[in-house]
């Protein structure tokens, strides 16, 4: 076959080929393999063991990244027919019982991609990929607080990091220090958390005011806003309150009681009384998030410390973001409340999330190109929703290019 015949191929299209002319059952497959794995170089030794072409991990990432690009515009696409109004939410209205909307991110290194520097790692860095999880549940309402002591998750400093990201917060320590818990005031019903139904995710490595109107748009296809109760569940940080402010206002604010444990048990360990980390909790858990706060402050007044803002280092820092913390937040943690209304407390599944995604992108060996991370983590949100249209049913009808694609170069993706 000539050049030219290879280039224009007639039956392409139909073929549902693209300029590579790899099979869509081999493309999807090599797809799955890229994002089931840890890196492009695993992926290329499992490909040659369950038969398929002697492709390599640079390749391979290739491949991996046209892909991902498609997916990058048709997202940009919806969100820009979503915020000026062209498109609306899709199909019937199913009104959702609970639609909750949780909001974190983490860390993904990177390295420089100007043109001209060649192969290596130039310039690395470690860079903010923002994630958001869509979640439906179900959920029961209660008429007096289903759960008025604290899970012994909260009070263990040693089980509280296991269910955060490492890194955030808390140190695990070598011993725990949990005291035995109070009699309960009311009746505790075995499961009273919403349970999770259906979920989406959107992540990216841009701005937050692009990301904001990505959650946006997600929320508006899937019905969020019509939903019969609503919630947004995050951290402190401030661009997580920006989004709810502007996008969310409807829906209830909850900070997320996982970051509040950990604040209190960090507090508790830098006045060197870890007992009353369980205290702190407890109170806060009972809505009594007024009564914590004051004795932070007095902590910090006998120590001396005024109203400027305490180096890291310095030993009493813990306890002033903790103070801090409650106070600029306070509004957002009336968890007795939320539980009598069948509310999520926690960002534990917005934590499993992050997990996921790291587990693929995250690591101190991994360097990503800006780009090639952007169209990563949309290929990780396509393969992990339970609605719409998934990864495998995008493949499955993806059309064929009768031309190859030269938007943009073949850049390597170094060691990811």
């Amino acid at each position: 076959m000539s050049t030219a015949d290879a280039i224009f191929f007639p039956a392409r299209e139909s073929l549902r080929l693209d300029e590579r002319q790899y099979s869509p059952d081999l493309q999807a497959k090599l797809i799955e393999t890229s994002l089931r794995t840890t890196s492009f170089a695993q992926a290329q030794e499992l490909t040659m063991i369950w038969g398929g072409p002697a492709i390599s991990s640079r390749h391979l990432g290739r491949v991996v990244e046209a892909i991902g690009d498609e997916l990058l515009e048709k997202r940009d696409a919806e969100v820009e027919d979503f915020t000026h109004h062209r498109r609306g939410p899709e199909g019937i209205d199913p009104v959702h019982e609970l639609a909750a909307v949780f909001v974190d991110g983490g860390r993904v290194q990177t390295r420089d991609e100007t043109p001209g520097q060649g192969n290596g790692v130039h310039q690395p860095r470690w860079r903010e990929d923002k994630v958001a999880r869509l979640q439906t549940m179900s959920t029961t309402t209660y008429a007096i607080d289903p759960c008025p002591e604290p899970p012994a998750c909260f009070l263990d400093p040693n089980r509280l990091s296991g269910l955060l990201d490492p890194g955030k917060i808390l140190e695990k320590t070598s011993e725990s220090t949990v005291p035995p818990p109070m009699p309960p005031t009311a009746t505790t019903t075995d499961r009273w958390q919403p349970e999770p139904l259906v979920r989406t995710c959107v992540a990216t490595m841009r701005p937050s005011d692009e990301f904001r109107w990505m959650v946006q748009a997600e929320a508006r296809r899937r019905h969020f806003y019509t939903a019969l109760r609503r919630a947004f569940v995050a951290d402190g940080l401030a661009y997580n309150w920006t989004l709810w402010a502007k996008h969310f206002p409807d829906f209830v604010p909850i900070l997320d009681f996982l970051h509040v444990a950990s604040y209190l048990h960090a507090a508790a360990k830098a006045l060197a009384q870890p007992d009353r980390a369980a205290q702190w909790v407890r109170d806060v858990w009972q809505g009594r998030v007024t009564e914590v706060t004051p004795q932070l402050l007095d902590a910090l007044t006998q120590a001396g410390v005024g109203d400027e803002t305490l180096a890291d280092e310095h030993p009493l820092r813990a306890v002033q973001k903790a103070a801090n913390y409650l106070t600029h937040h306070a509004d957002k943690m009336d968890y007795p409340r939320y539980r009598r209304e069948g509310l999520p407390l926690t960002s534990s599944l917005m934590e499993s999330q992050i997990k996921e995604f790291h587990r693929r992108v995250k690591g101190t060996e991994k360097f990503w190109n800006p780009s090639n991370a952007e169209a990563m983590l949309q290929l990780l949100c396509w393969s992990l929703r339970d609605d719409g249209p998934t990864l495998a049913d995008y493949m499955a009808s993806r059309p064929g290019q009768p031309f190859r694609r030269t938007t943009r170069p073949e850049t390597p993706t170094v060691a990811a």
